[in-house]
């Protein structure tokens, strides 16, 4: 499917592959098995064989990444709009506390949070999720997220520009920092848990 998708963003008119790469990086944030990053990537590998514009090609993820953490985020707003129609595992009193202590973090820190968001892959649209459930503005979400995503986005046509249009060589650095990057939230994720287990124990 991916195959299929990449063929007709190289061969179809410019116009429908810039609707694809809008799509894809939205997309990612509802349904995050997509790999928006990879054809983000391939998008940048044509941009730098001048069969797309660089600059669309900047706007065009930018803007897709926006509609996608909006997305994300208007369903966290519904999910905390009807915490009465919650499944019962949400409502037990550790789901509580630790639903408690996301939406405190908001209030802290929720626009650092939406800033990093596009550099953890496959976490991106939990962040713009948690910020719906704590009820953040979508003001507030549209300026981190885009800030967000304007960084990132950079990141990607510079790296591009870098290594040329060797297409290999951008999918492989992509798929090793994903990979050390879940690597670390993995480790972060059971650094907390287990400090968790440890201040309940000595308590």
């Amino acid at each position: 499917m991916l195959d299929e998708f990449l063929h007709t963003l190289e061969h179809g008119s410019q116009y429908w592959a810039y609707g694809l790469v809008v799509a894809a990086a939205a997309v990612e944030y509802v349904f995050p098995p997509i790999p928006g990053d990879t054809v983000a990537l391939f998008a940048v590998a044509l941009a730098v064989r001048s069969e797309l514009h660089w600059g669309l090609v900047y706007l065009a993820l930018t803007l897709g990444a926006l509609l996608g953490g909006l997305a994300a985020w208007g369903l966290g707003v519904w999910l905390a709009n009807h915490e009465d129609s919650w499944p019962s595992f949400l409502k037990t009193p550790g789901a509580t506390r630790a639903l408690d202590a996301v939406r405190r973090g908001y209030e802290r820190h929720g626009g650092m949070y939406l800033a990093v968001n596009r550099f953890l892959p496959a976490l991106r649209a939990f962040f713009f999720v948690g910020a719906g459930l704590s009820r953040m503005s979508a003001g507030r979400v549209i300026v981190f997220g885009g800030i967000s995503a304007a960084l990132w986005n950079a990141l990607l046509m510079a790296l591009g520009y870098a290594v040329g249009n060797n297409w290999e060589s951008l999918s492989e650095l992509a798929e090793r920092y994903t990979a050390a990057t879940l690597l670390l939230v993995a480790v972060a994720v059971m650094a907390v848990v287990g400090r968790f287990v440890w201040d309940r124990r000595r308590a």
